[in-house]
């Protein structure tokens, strides 16, 4: 009953229809939440939203069994959406780890997949290869497509360098439409930086600031701010530019024809690329002991020598994050965001973020009127896919 009225809900385009959307949305984003905080949100009168409340209440959309703090008086009620029965998926889809994860409408992880690379298969091929797994993480949670909202997937990390003379936009639509046919339930294919950026905002930081950027350091450098809960820019024509920001003329050539963008700096390939090319200049590395040949070097041995405190992958990861910072600074003094999160497979690796963190506060301590905090993601792993589901939540309010 709850996904037959949640999609009764999507698909209605009356006046009263998108009234109800945009509380829903409220309730989602917020809950638990009081009346008097929702009529104020919304600009509603007391009488017309406590009618909308009403009717989402008896179409078991939301729900009110939470109390909040008394006052003095009773104790007011307090509405949250309703989560029981309904469920999210959302997958990334990764050159690292790809990921599936099942959730509820708040996000909640329930439970989830992690795959080993396959770097060289196309998305298409690694979405065939993933269908059976997600089959098989529902039926172990004895889950049916019946009882799924909705699927969203992040694929950006494995599909071809793309700048302006192809239009992801066409790749992301073309799978959107394969997938639809293959998954019986609602599917939207886009940006990862985005499904991140969204998720930690709704998960960690909404109530927080309306002034909110993450970045992510992985096998391409992005960037996505929020501002006034709105992405700033929200196609995936933009999602790799933050990676083609200038940090040093006399760097290495980009793939754009520029020199020195920040991909070509601190990326997980920059990285890798780096450290091939000191140990071909003749310096030591502990993973000549770990690979029969530089050839075979990739992320996941360079993890294992930093983890072993391999001097030469130590001081290349501390070039990267010194880039990576002076990066975030620069587009903190351009957009002065109140929040700052970093995200990405390089993150929780030694001493990444403090270097990190160390540098964009070097550079802006000249600037004490800007109170910029910045954090580690909150999960560094699972975040795309989070936020792969909360972009159906997305669609079914807007």
């Amino acid at each position: 009953m709850l996904l037959k009225n949640l999609k009764e809900l999507q698909s209605s385009k009356t006046s009263k229809a998108l009234k109800l959307k945009s509380l829903y949305k409220l309730v989602a984003e917020n809950g638990p939440i009081k009346t008097e905080t929702l009529t104020e949100l919304a600009q509603m009168k007391p009488a017309t939203c406590a009618r909308l409340l009403d009717e989402l209440n008896a179409l078991q959309l939301i729900t009110t069994a939470e109390l909040g703090e008394s006052t003095g008086g009773r104790k007011p009620i307090l509405y949250n959406i309703n989560t029981e029965g309904v469920f999210l998926i959302g997958i990334e889809l990764s050159k690292v780890y790809s990921t599936i994860v099942l959730m509820d409408l708040k996000l909640n992880m329930l439970d989830k997949i992690k795959i080993s690379p396959e770097p060289y298969l196309s998305a298409y091929e690694m979405t065939d290869k993933l269908l059976p797994k997600l089959d098989a993480l529902l039926l172990k949670n004895n889950i049916s497509y019946e009882k799924v909202l909705g699927l969203g997937i992040s694929i950006e990390h494995v599909v071809e360098h793309q700048l302006a003379s192809k239009s992801l936009d066409k790749e992301f639509g073309e799978l959107e439409t394969l997938l639809r046919k293959k998954i019986p339930t609602y599917v939207t294919v886009g940006s990862g930086v985005h499904f991140a950026a969204l998720a930690e905002f709704r998960l960690y930081y909404r109530q927080k600031t309306q002034r909110f950027l993450f970045t992510s350091c992985d096998t391409e450098v992005r960037g996505c701010a929020i501002i006034g809960n709105q992405f700033l820019t929200d196609t995936s024509a933009t999602m790799n530019c933050f990676g083609h920001m200038t940090i040093d003329v006399k760097g290495p050539l980009c793939e754009c024809g520029s020199y020195g963008c920040l991909n070509t700096l601190c990326s997980l390939d920059a990285i890798k690329n780096n450290i091939i090319h000191q140990i071909r200049r003749g310096k030591h590395s502990l993973l000549t002991s770990l690979v029969s040949t530089d050839d075979e070097i990739n992320y996941h041995t360079i993890f294992q020598a930093i983890e072993m405190r391999d001097p030469l992958c130590i001081d290349a990861l501390e070039e990267a994050a010194y880039y990576y910072g002076l990066a975030i600074a620069n587009t903190i003094l351009m957009l002065q965001p109140d929040i700052v999160i970093c995200g990405g497979t390089l993150i929780p690796k030694y001493t990444f973020f403090d270097t990190v963190k160390k540098t964009i506060e070097a550079k802006l301590a000249l600037f004490s009127n800007i109170k910029t905090e910045v954090y580690p993601a909150s999960h560094a792993y699972e975040i795309v896919s989070q936020g792969a589901g909360a972009m159906v939540l997305e669609h079914l309010v807007n």
